[in-house]
């Protein structure tokens, strides 16, 4: 298959990678960085025989691109930057976009190869065919959804929950309280609101999984394992923030200071101050760490009580 087959049959999938670039090129949502992160991504995707997991990278980043504006302008006040006085997301660089879909990306070739159903790289490329696995055929996009049911889970709790009128509590410690913006803090709220973000993605994918190859009708268990897992993504995001990741406040204002990117934020004397947390990763870091754990939790999970897609 060459470059022009290629394209004449993924028009769709192309338009829209299109319509997003030039959408995110326009608002800044993305660096440039950033932008060909997302469509080294997309291309990926695009690379499965199931256009369904392309549609999940979509829809998580207009789900994504809501929740971020909602509460916007109150947002902004609630933490600082460390390169100014206002908070909030910025544009989003190749690292965040890496973080946020490089564990599906991984699986998806890896699927992609097992089923050796591809035939525009194998007419461009020296690789071999991928080995007949059944079990792991089966798991793999149980992994790939739950990555994504994951990242859309943390994005709704901490973009939303942050906006909750109720202050934020440790996870490790929920006796206590803490400022909001703190990695590990949350809120019944921002729980809520993740179990929502992870509903959303796993309904996109029964929907995508049923309407266009491989016309698959989702397992109701698979579903409300993936639900569930999306989740407890959130969850571990919050346990591994408050570990393993910096909190750092600002000494005049108290607010906590976020690095542009999910940057790490450096602690300056008589400035700043690491409040809790060790300095082992950073968000974007705790983002990867929390969406690869996920996906391997939901495929053994999955492997143990013999679930598949379709339930069979």
């Amino acid at each position: 298959m060459d470059v022009s087959a290629f394209s004449r049959q993924h028009v769709s999938q192309i338009t829209a990678t299109a319509g997003l670039v030039s959408y995110a090129l326009l608002r800044k949502k993305l660096t440039t960085g950033g932008i060909f992160a997302g469509i080294l991504v997309a291309f990926v995707h695009m690379l499965h025989p199931w256009p369904a997991f392309f549609w999940l990278l979509i829809l998580f980043f207009l789900f994504g691109t809501v929740v971020t504006r909602i509460g916007h302008n109150a947002k902004v006040h609630l933490t600082q930057s460390s390169t100014g006085p206002l908070g909030g997301e910025g544009a989003r660089t190749s690292a965040q976009v890496f973080a946020n879909s490089g564990t599906a990306a991984m699986l998806i070739l890896l699927h992609t190869w097992l089923l050796s159903s591809t035939p525009f790289i194998s007419s461009n490329l020296p690789i071999f065919p991928g080995p007949h696995l059944p079990a792991l055929e089966r798991l793999l996009p149980i992994g790939i959804i739950a990555q994504y049911a994951a990242v859309a889970s943390d994005t709704f709790s901490s973009e939303l929950g942050i906006l909750s009128k109720t202050q934020p509590f440790l996870i490790t410690a929920p006796w206590k309280q803490v400022p909001r913006g703190t990695n590990g803090g949350v809120t019944i709220d921002g729980l809520m609101y993740g179990a929502l973000g992870s509903f959303l993605l796993t309904l996109t994918a029964i929907l995508a999984l049923y309407i266009a190859p491989p016309g698959m009708a989702m397992d109701a268990r698979t579903a409300a394992l993936l639900t569930v897992m999306g989740l407890m993504g959130s969850v571990i995001d919050s346990l591994l923030g408050a570990v393993v990741q910096a909190t750092v406040t600002d000494n005049s204002s108290g607010k906590v200071v976020e690095g542009p990117g999910g940057r790490r934020v450096r602690v300056e004397q008589g400035g700043t101050r690491a409040i809790m947390g060790l300095d082992l990763l950073t968000n974007n870091g705790v983002n990867f760490a929390m969406a690869a754990l996920t996906s391997v939790f939901a495929m053994a999970i999955a492997w143990a009580a013999g679930l598949s897609l379709d339930g069979r």
